[in-house]
């Protein structure tokens, strides 16, 4: 009995799969490739974390930008967000958007992860340098939430 070629089976199997999307592409995130965008986008659906929806590691990068890049040298502050119990309104804080980002490093693959970790890490050390050392903050939260802050966001 004759056997069938991979080439026939392929195709049997391409006219099997539909050959459009439900939902158009995910944007993608600005300063990462396209192929780190998706695996972030692909990271954010498939976490059962409450506080990833989609979008949200987008967000919390253009917020980190944001804090940084306001012009001057002067010292700058973290503040808290009005309303910390929202997932959205949380990365309004730029130390809750730190803390998404080094939530969704772990879940992406080794690719994705070293570029995004390549994005993250000038903005790491502009933040160091921009804020101050908070000497009365515990030592267990993480090195970005031992900064000074000041007050609460839009007040």
């Amino acid at each position: 009995m004759p056997r069938n070629r991979p080439g026939a089976l392929r195709a049997a199997l391409r006219s099997q799969r539909p050959r459009y999307r439900d939902e158009p592409p995910p944007p993608r995130i600005h300063g990462l490739s396209a192929r780190t965008s998706l695996a972030v986008h692909h990271a954010e659906r498939h976490s059962p974390d409450y506080w990833y929806g989609r979008g949200s590691t987008d967000t919390a990068l253009r917020n980190y930008r944001a804090f940084l890049h306001s012009p001057g040298p002067r010292p700058r502050y973290p503040r808290n967000s009005f309303c910390p119990a929202c997932p959205g309104c949380a990365l309004d804080d730029v130390r809750e958007a730190r803390d998404a980002l080094a939530d969704i490093l772990p879940r992406l693959p080794p690719r994705a992860r070293a570029e995004l970790r390549r994005t993250v890490t000038p903005l790491d050390r502009r933040y160091l340098l921009l804020t101050l050392p908070d000497p009365l903050a515990e030592r267990e939260t993480p090195w970005w939430h031992r900064r000074l802050a000041d007050g609460v966001e839009g007040w």
